[in-house]
């Protein structure tokens, strides 16, 4: 039999999430899209003999890092979450966020972390989270929990 502690417990965590998350479930059909699909666009100016490329990011995907920023939620301690469970690759990565339960989904913050905080010094890794389809598989996985724990 469940403490009523623990089920209190939940519901704030539970409730907390959604606050913190629910604006950015919007962003899962446009990750699902984009999903196996190059996002690399580089900007090279009008002359280019003298110009270095900049990569330009689409305003959504922006939106969707400026707010999860926003939220408070990203670890920049995501390397400890990586060392702990072993994760060195896009498959390792969405593996373990489709095995994270309520009690988990730290872990799948820890996991889109590295791809926002990450991103900020190294633009590339926005655009791998996007092709690999790493923020639509966390973004379904933490939806799934909440619809699932909130219904219990």
């Amino acid at each position: 039999m469940e403490r009523e502690n623990d089920k209190e417990y939940r519901l704030k965590l539970i409730a907390d999430y959604r606050q913190w998350l629910d604006p950015y479930f919007r962003y899962i059909p446009w990750f699902l899209e984009r999903k196996g699909k190059n996002q690399a666009k580089t900007y090279d100016g009008d002359n280019t003999s003298a110009t270095i490329s900049v990569p330009v990011y689409d305003s959504t995907l922006l939106n969707f890092i400026r707010g999860m920023q926003d939220t408070g939620l990203m670890n920049r301690n995501y390397p400890y979450v990586y060392s702990k469970y072993g994760l060195h690759s896009f498959e390792d990565e969405i593996n373990r966020i489709e095995k994270c339960d309520l009690k988990d989904v730290d872990i799948i913050i820890g996991i889109i972390s590295k791809y926002v905080l990450g991103g900020m010094s190294k633009g590339k890794l926005w655009t791998d989270a996007v092709e690999e389809g790493i923020f639509y598989y966390a973004l379904v996985r933490i939806k799934q929990i909440l619809d699932v724990w909130g219904e219990v």
